[in-house]
């Protein structure tokens, strides 16, 4: 007898920190899922936006499909977790049931999405892939970073988890993100030590451990450290 689909398909790519949150918490759920990457590098972005924004209106990974819900779609990775745990955490184990313990794990949740992702996001971008050397851009972003940091720093220092007494989706989806800081000149262990506790702790689970299958760190040069701009420079 032949294996069954999974019950989903998550859309990404090797190198997407929203996605492999996603990933994390479907495996935390026990929920099957077959991954499928594009590959950013060779593929254009025309040819990205000729099948993709079919799915995803904006373009960006990830994108999930559910398919015992009719092929149900969700983009956005915050609101991936919130769908995931609505329909299929019926023991709340990553989500509350009460629902001003709720509200606290959207409130870091929303930090994550507004603040800590763009913000590391945008401090790779101007460190490693702007068309233009622009450190002094590239330090506001890791100012930044380091600033929402501190605000965990100080919030961890006298608990094990964001809210409560156990892990949620407030504290996994951090992780993927914090996974690439030393990108960005953060030194967790050194600089934030209660930060790096939690994430040691969450990425030893054997769950997360199986989510991070397929994920690929990206470890290139600055843009002022590379030969060509060195030598632009001393041209």
């Amino acid at each position: 007898m032949g294996s069954s689909k999974p019950q989903f398909t998550l859309h990404t790519h090797v190198t997407c920190p929203a996605a492999f949150k996603v990933a994390h918490v479907l495996s935390l759920l026990g929920l099957g899922y077959e991954p499928i990457y594009f590959d950013s590098v060779r593929i254009t972005r025309e040819e990205k936006l000729k099948w993709f924004t079919a799915l995803n209106p904006n373009g960006r990974s990830p994108v999930l499909i559910d398919h015992t819900q009719n092929d149900h779609v969700v983009w956005e990775s915050t609101a991936i977790l919130l769908y995931l745990v609505t329909l299929y955490d019926a023991e709340h184990k990553l989500y509350p049931k009460d629902v001003f313990e709720q509200s606290k794990v959207n409130q870091w949740m929303m930090l994550q999405a507004s603040g800590q992702g763009p913000t590391i996001g945008q401090a790779f971008w101007f460190g490693y892939w702007h068309d233009e050397v622009l450190p002094s851009a590239y330090k506001r972003y890791v100012d930044e970073t380091k600033r929402i940091l501190n605000v965990l720093e100080t919030w961890l220092k006298e608990r094990k988890w964001l809210v409560g007494e156990k892990m949620s989706i407030a504290d996994v989806s951090y992780l993927s993100w914090y996974e690439e800081a030393y990108l960005v000149d953060v030194d967790l262990a050194k600089e934030f030590p209660a930060v790096n506790s939690w994430f040691e702790t969450m990425k030893a689970l054997p769950e997360i451990v199986a989510g991070s299958v397929g994920r690929e760190m990206i470890k290139p040069k600055k843009l002022w450290e590379r030969d060509d701009y060195k030598q632009d420079q001393a041209s």
